[in-house]
């Protein structure tokens, strides 16, 4: 096992990165990133000034009615690109065994999404739990439970 071996711990509002020691018995903190807009609401991120917003498709010849992605769901992906553009950096500038991801179910398919075929390939385990808020022993149990080193404890 050469290289060294990271533990993501995400949602749309923070992401927390740890290294793995002793097979993931030991979690040594690196980073903590936060997006500030992720839990606001679509009414918070969005101005509805004059001007702002666009006619309804009736009202306007040519216009049809547009779907329109909510303000939050952008900004969760852009978050997810921020996440992953961390691990790509971390990826080119040194040895990686492995990164393994606790994650919420629709956090963790933006985090793949974004992840490019040399990333997606050095991920190991991922789980689909909305944790960061819990403690590492927490975090530890579940990748034990998911077959994540025998040297858990």
């Amino acid at each position: 096992m050469i290289g060294k071996s990271y533990l993501v711990v995400a949602n749309q509002t923070e992401a927390k990165i740890f290294i793995e020691k002793d097979g993931a018995s030991d979690l040594e903190p690196v980073v903590v990133l936060m997006n500030d807009d992720g839990r606001d609401t679509d009414s918070d991120l969005v101005t509805d000034r004059p001007g702002a917003i666009s006619a309804p498709s009736d009202a306007v010849q040519g216009v049809d009615s547009m779907s329109r992605k909510d303000a939050s769901e952008i900004e969760a992906k852009r978050f997810a690109g921020t996440v992953t553009d961390w691990l790509e950096n971390k990826r080119c500038t040194e040895k990686i065994y492995h990164i393994d991801i606790i994650a919420e179910p629709g956090f963790l398919g933006k985090l793949r999404n974004h992840m490019n075929k040399n990333l997606a390939e050095l991920v190991g385990y991922t789980i689909n739990k909305d944790v960061v808020r819990e403690d590492e022993k927490t975090w530890q149990k579940y990748l034990k439970d998911a077959g994540r080193g025998s040297a858990l404890q």
